[in-house]
């Protein structure tokens, strides 16, 4: 049997204290960091936003960032008057979103969401609209109506074969955001979408996707949107490469964020630090 001297036993603990209170400091930091991103974010968008009424935030699909930021400002701007959160969602799913946010955001209606189709579909058939993230962005926002803020969500997408074969789906994209915001006299309407709907105008590049249509947003120029391309520097998101390739697809780095220049499809970049993959749903913490 071996036996520990008295020296050997407070250096052990010593030891195991340090590594303990390391590990907390690390913690921490960590935890501390992923604040500061996302208020120091926050802030930024609001600032940026002005007051435009109408605030396109253009994503790459499949993040738990961008979920987190839209919620953020749907709670700070329903503290002045009416918010409606537009996500690229069938217009099909208006009914069943309605019903979770009216009814304060309760888990047996998120459940209910979660069993419908369109976000029952397999992560290898998911282009990273639907997940977790952004069930807890529309149970947030239940919460929010249930504390008595003026806020609700819009599904715009309403793409169809149809629209697909006529090249005019980012023009009826952006006539059911046009109407949603003649809709609301007041408040503000927050639009997230992908980055290429978000642009304002058809991009310089020739090799963009968007080089020869118009972009949904550049619809609706005439109501002085404020359209902001949200990137990152590292990190990976869930997106679909291809009509059959759907999967995970790491950051191949950003373009200088800030202020964009008047010929830009964008009035600003937003570089964050990283972008984390969506949890799929069904897929708990």
């Amino acid at each position: 049997m071996t036996i520990l001297r008295r020296i050997d036993v407070i250096t052990t603990a010593k030891r195991q204290l340090a590594q303990l209170a390391g590990g907390l400091l690390v913690l921490a930091l960590s935890t501390s960091a992923a604040v500061e991103w996302r208020r120091d974010a926050t802030e930024t968008l609001i600032q940026v936003s002005g007051d435009h009424r109408l605030v396109v935030l253009g994503e790459m699909h499949g993040t738990r960032e961008i979920p987190l930021l839209a919620g953020d400002l749907v709670e700070h701007w329903s503290k002045a008057g009416p918010v409606l959160l537009a996500l690229e969602i069938p217009v099909g799913e208006h009914t069943a979103l309605r019903e979770a946010v009216t009814g304060g955001g309760r888990d047996a209606l998120i459940d209910r969401l979660r069993q419908r189709p369109w976000w029952a579909m397999l992560p290898a058939q998911s282009d990273g609209r639907r997940s977790e993230d952004v069930l807890s962005l529309v149970q947030r926002v239940g919460a929010l109506r249930r504390s008595g803020h003026d806020v609700a969500i819009l599904p715009f997408d309403p793409r169809s074969q149809r629209c697909y074969a006529q090249e005019s789906c980012e023009a009826a994209m952006a006539n059911v955001l046009r109407r949603a915001h003649d809709a609301l006299p007041a408040g503000r309407l927050v639009i997230v979408t992908g980055n290429l709907h978000a642009m304002r105008q058809r991009p310089v590049d020739p090799a963009s996707p968007f080089a020869d249509q118009t972009p949904m947003t550049a619809y609706l120029r005439d109501l002085s949107p404020v359209s902001i391309d949200i990137t990152a520097s590292s990190g990976a998101f869930w997106a679909c490469q291809d009509i059959d390739a759907c999967g995970l697809v790491t950051v191949g780095g950003s373009r200088p964020g800030g202020r964009q220049p008047d010929d830009a499809p964008f009035d600003y970049r937003l570089v964050l630090p990283q972008f984390t993959p969506i949890r799929q749903v069904g897929e708990r913490e």
